[in-house]
């Protein structure tokens, strides 16, 4: 897995694929392998870049210092750069989302479209916020993820009809939680933080200029449809798609859904030359 400095610090990344670029941004507490079923397929017609967010996955841990949206986006920015890469789409799922936006917002001569992915660019609510703060101040003082609170981010981010259909997605999430590293626990707990007490970005949509899918589980805890609803509509020109049978990890959830939406709606980028009428998209 290559890697880069950004601010000195170690980001890791995959690379795989050739055409078109896409930059692929996974969600809070997991890493690149929320887009392991999209990335098979879309590395046929794509080059895919697909970077693990600071203490995710493989990239560098870090507990202090500017965290929060708008220095994601530029990371991800000084990550393209250091690429040679000018023009791409991006694929953001929830926290990956809030940076996509962000990224499309500043660099819009870049983004050439947007996938919003179990995403809300508004803030969270009041009462929201105070229980995340709550859990990750506990979190941060054990340096470790408790069972009780493993189970409990497990119940609330898969839907009930993956955690009976599916239960070994559900149970490698849960193991990867239990051994994560002190380093780690309280380098996301740091970002989780700055991401949960972030600033609504929902008047500054008209910032983004490009093509942009909004994708929302059915039943989706953490961003439920009513909040995705009201974001489509303050987003003139969006698109819209529900997922069945999806909780908040719909990428892993349902690809068999979200797969073709995708490759439908980067076929229609301008610059991407993708004929889908040939492809198998079941």
């Amino acid at each position: 897995m290559p890697s880069c400095m950004i601010n000195d610090r170690e980001m890791h990344y995959l690379d795989q694929g050739e055409g078109f670029p896409l930059l692929l941004g996974h969600g809070f507490l997991w890493d690149c392998r929320v887009w392991d079923t999209q990335l098979r397929f879309l590395s046929e017609h794509f080059r895919c870049i697909v970077p693990d967010l600071w203490s995710h996955g493989r990239s560098q841990p870090i507990n202090e210092g500017d965290l929060g949206i708008e220095q994601l986006a530029e990371d991800h920015h000084q990550l393209m750069q250091q690429l040679g890469i000018d023009r791409y789409s991006v694929l953001g799922m929830s926290t990956g989302g809030l940076w996509g936006a962000k990224l499309a917002m500043t660099y819009p001569q870049e983004v050439a479209s947007l996938a919003l992915i179990a995403c809300y660019l508004g803030s969270e609510t009041e009462e929201s916020e105070v229980d995340y703060l709550e859990l990750l101040n506990i979190v941060e003082q054990l340096d470790t993820l408790p069972t009780r609170v493993v189970d409990s981010i497990v119940e609330i981010l898969f839907s009930p009809e993956t955690q009976m259909a599916n239960p070994a997605l559900a149970e490698t999430f849960r193991f990867d939680l239990m051994f994560l590293t002190p380093e780690q626990v309280n380098g996301i707990m740091a970002l989780g933080k700055q991401v949960f007490r972030r600033r609504s970005m929902l008047d500054q949509v008209a910032n983004i200029r490009c093509p942009t899918l909004i994708i929302a589980g059915e039943h989706d805890i953490p961003r439920p449809q009513q909040e995705i609803e009201e974001m489509h509509r303050q987003m003139p020109g969006s698109q819209l798609a529900v997922i069945k049978n999806a909780g908040h990890m719909v990428t892993l959830e349902q690809p068999d859904q979200v797969n073709p939406l995708l490759i439908n709606f980067l076929a229609a980028t301008d610059g991407v030359d993708l004929d889908v009428s040939q492809l198998d998209l079941i």
